[in-house]
This record gives structure tokens, sequence and C-alpha cells, in this order.
């Protein structure tokens, strides 16, 4: 509510157990919580604005068994007004989340041994970036603001990808993004269907692994050096994989890349 120019808000948070409709004994936790962030670069002469973030996280589970549900929206509001209408709205299957930067990372729980799900979403523009398996890295350049996101969601993490659904064979999609929206998806598929998992994704300069970072600074001149490499294993056989995907004027270039036997890339169209 506003009062003499100044804005404020409210919410409340409840927990209850109940016995959902199998006569589980469940738990559910309704969190909300509202926090101030900066969001850098946000207007066109590159200032940054303040958010507002309203955040609800609805999360059950039942108390004998590894399964939850949960359904997560986070609310963007001006600060310094007191319209009934938010900048934007971010919705997920989340547990749990926190702003990073520019983005906000909304996580998902992995069960019975599967890896956790991280789908970032920009705060520039509301806009769902990416989702991805183990922390995404970063490419920037200071000087032009220009900053490049990479990340992999594989098929042994909450929820596999949706292309999937269509192709049993992929095993993973590698997303290349900004801080305001996703520019390209590449499909990573094998020989045979099985899950897997990342084990490591990161940035090549000149063939060689950088170290691991989760940002890498680049100057103008040598941004065609670098690559993207990322590494899958299968949890079931032991098996490997390895996809190394050039960089050029900032973009993947996956008909150059290389790949491990019995692996294929390809763009999503």
């Amino acid at each position: 509510m506003a009062s003499r120019g100044v804005v404020s808000h409210e919410a409340k948070s409840q927990l209850r157990i109940y016995r959902d409709a199998a006569g589980c004994e469940s738990l559910q936790t309704v969190n909300r919580q509202f926090r101030l962030v900066a969001v850098h670069g946000a207007t066109p002469d590159g200032a940054s604005r303040r958010l507002v973030l309203e955040e609800s996280y609805d999360v059950r589970h039942c108390l004998t068994a590894e399964s939850s549900s949960s359904e997560a929206v986070v609310t963007a509001w001006r600060p310094d007004t007191a319209s009934a209408e938010p900048v934007f709205r971010l919705f997920g299957r989340g547990v749990r989340g926190e702003p990073s930067g520019n983005l906000y990372l909304m996580v998902a729980s992995g069960c019975c041994g599967s890896q956790n799900l991280t789908t970032y979403f920009s705060l520039l523009t509301g806009e769902t970036l990416l989702s991805s398996s183990l922390p995404v890295r970063q490419l920037t350049n200071p000087a032009s603001r220009n900053v490049r996101i990479v990340g992999l969601h594989d098929t042994f993490s909450a929820g596999a990808p949706p292309e999937t659904a269509a192709d049993s064979t992929v095993v993973g999609v590698l997303t290349w993004a900004s801080e305001s929206k996703t520019l390209q998806r590449i499909l990573v598929a094998t020989d045979r269907p099985e899950a897997f998992a990342l084990a490591s994704i990161g940035f090549t300069r000149a063939g060689r692994p950088l170290p691991d970072t989760s940002l890498t600074v680049w100057d103008k001149d040598s941004a065609a050096v670098f690559g993207v490499e990322a590494k899958l294993v299968a949890p079931g056989s032991g098996r490997t994989i390895s996809v190394r995907i050039p960089i050029e004027k900032l973009l993947l270039v996956p008909s150059r890349a290389q790949i491990s036997p019995g692996v294929r890339v390809r763009p999503v169209r």
C-alpha cells in the first residue's frame, strides 16, 4: 500500500500438515518475501534501476517419500510507484531462488539421485533465458558490456528438456544467451536413448580449457579464440561424452563442433 509517497509491501507465509489424495501425510509450506535489487544497464543510457521482487514459493511433499511438487511466482515491482501493474512476473517449479546480478536463479529440486536444475531469468526483461544442471558460465567484456551466458540442461536432472518428448536420443540442450534474451539452443544427442548427467561445462581458449571459474573476461581481439566445452557422463553405463563448440562473433558455431563418437549436435529452430 502507498501513503504520503512511501511505497510498502507485506506478505504472509504459512505451513500446514495434511493428507494428500493418496492418503500420504504431507507438508505444505508457502513462503513469501520481498527484496530490493539493483538491475545494471536497465535504461537506454546504461543506468541502473531498482526493482522490488515479491517471491512466493509453494512447496508440497509427502513426509514418507522423496517426491515433491512446487509452484513459484516472482513478481517485479517498481519501488517508486503504487501502480497495480507489475513490471513482469516469473513462473516456475522451483523450491527456492535468489537474484544474482542481472539474473534471477530458480532452483528445482532433484529426486532419487538426480541433480537439481536451475532456471535463469533476466531481470532486465523478465524473459526465461535457460535452464542448466550445473551453474552457468559467463563470458564478459567490461568495456562493451557484452555478456554471454552458457549452460546445459541434461536428462538426469529435475525434469528432462522438453525436446526429449520428440526424440529419446537427446541427452541435453546447450543454451547460449545474453543477460536479456536467449540467443541459441543446441541439441546434444547420442546413438541410443540413455540418461546423461552434466559433469562439467566451461570455456576454452586456443583449444585449452580455462580454469574452472564462473566468469571469463575477454577483450575485443581475443573473443574469436574462445569456445565452449561440455562433458557428460551416463550414471547407468559410465559412458562419457564431450562436446566442444567454437565461438565466432559472440555466437556458437555448432557446424564446427568437435564431438565424441556417436554424438551429434544440431540447433533448435
